[in-house]
């Protein structure tokens, strides 16, 4: 007689991540490799050899799989970058070097970053739901490193700090597509990088204390 145990706690949250993981890495790669509109939801369970319902328990669509994947991404880059807001040097060498960090620690994903990209530019509408969902994770860190910056007195305190992270972010998504066409080695885009944070930055620049 086969005993049936039912996971409770730690271990079945442990369960439930791991199969959760395997998913979201299945799809990425088959993403990265076929394009997003090639690979379907059937295709996913098939190569993760789980049930297509199994798949769709955790991510409704294949568009969740992309920000679930993202914005797990960008927390990671966030926390990893964070040490940014009291870095020494000017304003536009911080800036840059944090834009900078953040495409080296997303130079493997380059594929699926491009996929992803294609995706959000080709279908907006489809795409602004969840791309509200992963300002939920951009945000916090963003504002936490520029009222860093401020607090130092690098940058002025006169204009709303709203209105500097939603430029920033701007033209972070500008230099991110850059990077996403040229491809390795992105000569052209760390140099694009350095040039655009001195143009941002000129009109920022604070009384240091």
């Amino acid at each position: 007689m086969t005993m049936v145990t039912k996971l409770t706690g730690p271990r079945r949250e442990r369960k439930k991540a791991a199969i959760r993981a395997k998913i979201i890495g299945t799809a990425v790669e088959l993403f990265s490799r076929h394009g997003f509109a090639d690979v379907t939801v059937e295709h996913i369970a098939d190569v993760a050899d789980i049930g297509k319902g199994t798949v769709y328990n955790y991510f409704p669509a294949k568009e969740d799989i992309v920000v679930a994947y993202m914005t797990d991404l960008e927390r990671d880059l966030q926390a990893r970058t964070m040490r940014f807001a009291h870095s020494s040097g000017s304003l536009d060498s911080i800036l840059s070097g944090f834009i900078l960090f953040q495409l080296r620690l997303k130079k493997r994903y380059h594929p699926f970053v491009r996929v992803f990209l294609a995706q959000m530019f080709l279908r907006t509408r489809e795409f602004l739901p969840y791309l509200i969902e992963m300002q939920k994770a951009i945000d916090p860190p963003l504002e936490a490193l520029f009222r860093g910056i401020q607090e130092r007195g690098l940058m002025r305190e006169d204009m709303p700090l709203a209105e500097i992270i939603h430029i920033f972010k701007t033209i972070q998504l500008g230099l991110t597509a850059l990077w996403a066409i040229e491809g390795p080695p992105f000569h052209a885009t760390e140099k694009t990088v350095k040039q655009e944070m001195k143009l941002f930055c000129e009109g920022l620049k604070g009384r240091k204390r």
